[in-house]
């Protein structure tokens, strides 16, 4: 089977079901991808990190992102690709809305850790929120 484009539908449903994806940021003239966690709520993709680090950085740098997840089933793959601005807040109302987010989608932990709405309010995070401005998938058969 040739590859086929995803109706947009059909590529929120793979952002909905997934829970792991790949971030791609760049600065200058170096890409940089990594696996994040995330939710996906109202055309928003939702993640967090700690206060430091290289991909804190290059966001704030350059706030274009992407993000990509897919799937394989049996011979049968998907893929989406997500690009928007990223927003970083580590306020207590981003994280509220995370912990709400990952407790209904039944990820009520992280790490292996089990956690409450008051201790996640506490933890030092920031929260990444891409407003999606462009959305694309492909599907095919091996």
């Amino acid at each position: 089977m040739k590859p086929r484009e995803m109706s947009r539908d059909e590529c929120e449903e793979l952002l909905a079901k997934s829970r792991f994806g790949r971030i791609g940021l760049s600065t200058g003239d170096r890409p940089y991808v990594l696996p994040m966690s995330y939710v996906y709520a109202g055309g928003v993709i939702l993640l967090h990190s700690g206060l430091a680090g290289k991909k804190l950085d290059m966001a704030r740098e350059n706030p274009f992102v992407s993000f990509e997840v897919d799937s394989v089933e049996g011979g049968r793959w998907r893929s989406v690709i997500a690009s928007g601005r990223v927003r970083l807040s580590s306020d207590a109302g981003a994280k509220e809305r995370l912990f709400d987010l990952f407790t209904r989608g039944e990820m009520g932990g992280h790490a292996g850790k089990a956690f409450r709405r008051e201790d996640m309010v506490k933890m030092p995070m920031v929260i990444w929120e891409i407003e999606i401005e462009e959305l694309a998938g492909r599907e095919g058969v091996w």
